[in-house]
């Protein structure tokens, strides 16, 4: 399977994600809208026709490079590590190391697709322009008018290490291993990155018989504990597992270890456990066979007193709900209470526990690089927890509502209810008011906490990784849509000054697509009237689109636009950095500037959605729960991770409606929460209470 069909599986996942990704990219790009999803290239669309859907007025600005449908493409890792390599080192000026940039401007434009051998999406543009500008040589421009002119688009993905790993998980074991031999003497890193896949390949089927070793004891010391304690046990052990081998795996690539020590210590190490616990299973079965009779007295002498320590049992647990002061009407609710908080406790600690360790193992190699000291990490920690409590809470609230009554219903308390004249309706409200106050709290935490502790979140990250933090004033768009026939492209804008740096303005032509007019200058200040264009340049194009007059700006040039400073000073934030109120003006805005904001609507409805899924879930829990019987909690489990699965599933269909616009964001964004509301009170009013 490692050899054959997880490589084949692997290409496969890769070739739907290409094909679901270039079939729905023409819906994505929007008239009037900057569309800048590919790397290194930006897209604008002025207008769509109604009936063919074609495209009129198209502008895009290119960085890759002045040829890029003639690169030869590189088929495996090493080559696409040699073909890096070699661009680094061209002297090309208009190479994406360089600041060059080629803008097209086309009358009219469509995509088309190209299935083999690989999916391919082409841009075909008719009646184009191609202005390419040397900055190195202001005075340098050249323009290229083509009848027909067809460019091929990017990749989203632009990240090499992440294909090469995928690419290698595409392989099997012969191809692999001549992957690993072409770049054992040219690039260590690629020949580690082989080395290990290989590895595994071998390593993870090995783990098989591992874990059969490692169960056979554990199984047969845990019996007392039920499936509830050896599921919690294997889980333990898998995580365990899957902590050593993903540190395994980054020692190797990084050459700390050899890829064989790195993809194998674990099998042997826990290997080397269950057998250790094999010889000690066996041999206290040989001791028990030996003193029966002892075994025997000892457990008459227990069971001779355990009724008083059942009774001393209920006496303290009687004790326990006399102090546990919870509003509620009842002792039953109070119990009912109790029993919920204590499972629900537990769930949130061990999804807690495994989210962190899981994120640890992410950045474990950077912690050791970058030498990140203990009260960083702590203070990261620190400040994640809100978001894995808001992650985690609506999945805990399902399981613990399923297990919770799977036990009651197991100890026959559901029974003992029913008998005594009480309505599951009424044992369930405790639980449905407290799903509630969950949902209300879940909010406040969403739009007060939330956004700050995200922003310290991804700040405290980027240091563990080594990244420069740069502040949310300075992440602005670098594409503007101006109040008039013109479009404006800039690095960055100082609020402190109100300067542009690095402005280009592309004036429009009124009535037909092409540009007229160029504007450059390394600063574009606000002195209360225009803006003051500074060190740059001017060029105006004639009707043809070929004849240009260069006009230097050697002194200070006011000019005259509409745009105010107030108009550039959005902060770009993430949607989960942002309150509601705040997401709602930044939408607002950047609907002015031409960016899509359809995403981000929806985005904002899920931030008054998404708290209430706790009592979404308690709702959906119940109807199951009671029909779970005597079956036991990890029945209760395994039904909570079908419905989560299910629920997630729907919730993300329906959010990707309203992201590529095919539903209204408030629609998409509650449309989950709504149908299995509604499915869940039918459910409900069909069981026997």
């Amino acid at each position: 399977r490692m050899n054959i069909v997880l490589p084949r599986g692997n290409e496969q996942l890769n070739s739907l994600k290409a094909e679901i990704y270039t079939s729905s990219i023409e819906k994505e790009i929007k008239p009037r809208v900057f569309y800048e999803e590919f790397s290194d290239l930006m897209l604008y669309v002025n207008d769509v026709d109604p009936r063919t859907g074609a495209w009129k007025g198209v502008f895009v600005a290119d960085s890759r490079g002045e040829d890029n449908s003639e690169q030869p493409t590189a088929t495996t890792p090493h080559q696409a590590v040699i073909a890096a390599e070699s661009a680094a080192k061209s002297d090309n000026p208009l190479s994406p190391q360089a600041s060059g940039q080629r803008i097209i401007v086309a009358q009219n434009g469509a995509l088309s697709i190209v299935p083999k051998p690989t999916k391919q999406i082409w841009l075909n543009l008719t009646t184009a322009f191609t202005h390419v500008w040397d900055p190195r040589k202001p005075d340098r421009y050249d323009i290229n008018k083509n009848i027909a002119q067809r460019m091929r688009l990017p990749d989203k993905v632009s990240d090499t290490s992440a294909q090469a790993i995928r690419s290698f998980r595409e392989m099997n074991v012969r191809e692999l291993a001549e992957q690993a031999q072409m770049a054992k003497k040219t690039d260590l890193e690629t020949y580690n990155r082989a080395s290990v896949e290989l590895q595994k390949k071998f390593a993870i089927p090995f783990a098989c018989i591992v874990f059969g070793v490692l169960g056979l004891p554990l199984g047969i010391t845990n019996r007392r504990g039920g499936k509830s304690s050896g599921f919690s046990l294997s889980i333990a052990i898998i995580l365990a597992y899957y902590v050593m081998i993903n540190n395994g795996e980054h020692l190797a690539v990084s050459g700390k270890v050899s890829p064989v020590v790195g993809m194998w210590t674990p099998n042997i190490l826990l290997l080397g456990i269950g057998i250790y616990l094999v010889i000690r299973a066996n041999r206290d079965a040989g001791a028990q066979r030996a003193d029966r009779t002892w075994l025997q007295r000892f457990t008459r002498l227990f069971r001779k007193h355990r009724p008083e320590a059942s009774e001393g049992a209920d006496d303290d647990e009687r004790a326990i709900l006399s102090r546990l002061d919870v509003t509620f009407p009842s002792l039953m609710d109070r119990y009912v209470l109790r029993e919920f908080l204590k499972v629900l406790s537990l769930v949130l600690i061990s999804t807690a526990a495994l989210f962190i360790i899981v994120d640890y193992t992410d950045i474990s190699g950077d912690l050791r690089t970058h030498h990140i000291a203990f009260h960083t990490v702590f203070a990261y920690y620190r400040f994640l927890l809100f978001q894995i409590l808001n992650y985690t809470v609506p999945i805990s609230v399902l399981v613990s509502t399923l297990v919770t009554f799977g036990m009651l219903s197991k100890n026959n308390e559901v029974t003992a209810f029913k008998a005594s004249g009480i309505s599951l309706y009424r044992v369930a409200l405790p639980i449905i008011v407290m799903a509630g106050v969950m949902s209300v709290l879940s909010y406040l935490m969403l739009d007060f906490v939330l956004p700050y502790s995200n922003q310290r979140v991804e700040q405290l990250r980027n240091k563990i990784k080594g990244k420069k933090t740069v502040s949310s004033a300075q992440q602005q768009k670098l594409w503007f849509l101006g109040k008039g026939r013109y479009i404006i492209n800039f690095l960055s804008y100082d609020r402190n000054t109100k300067q542009l740096s690095q402005v280009s303005i592309f004036e429009l032509h009124p009535t037909e697509f092409r540009l007229t007019r160029r504007v450059y200058a390394n600063h574009a200040r606000w002195d209360g009237i225009g803006w003051v264009f500074e060190n740059g340049w001017m060029r105006s194009f004639g009707d043809d689109g070929s004849t240009t007059v260069y006009t230097p700006i050697t002194t200070a040039l006011r000019l005259y636009y509409s745009e105010k400073p107030e108009d550039f000073a959005t902060e770009v934030k993430s949607p989960d950095q942002m309150t509601l109120g705040q997401l709602r003006d930044y939408i607002t805005t950047i609907k002015k500037s031409g960016y899509a904001a359809e995403e981000l609507s929806v985005k904002m409805y899920q931030k008054t959605s998404w708290p209430f899924l706790s009592l979404v879930m308690t709702l959906i829990a119940l109807p199951f729960a009671f029909k779970i019987g005597k079956r036991g909690a990890l029945y209760g489990v395994g039904i909570a991770l079908v419905l989560g699965i299910f629920y997630w599933m729907v919730f993300a269909i329906f959010t990707k409606f309203g992201e590529v616009g095919n539903l209204p964001a408030l629609l998409s964004a509650w449309s989950a929460n709504v149908l299995f509301s509604i499915a869940a009170v039918y459910m409900f009013l069909n069981v026997e209470t």
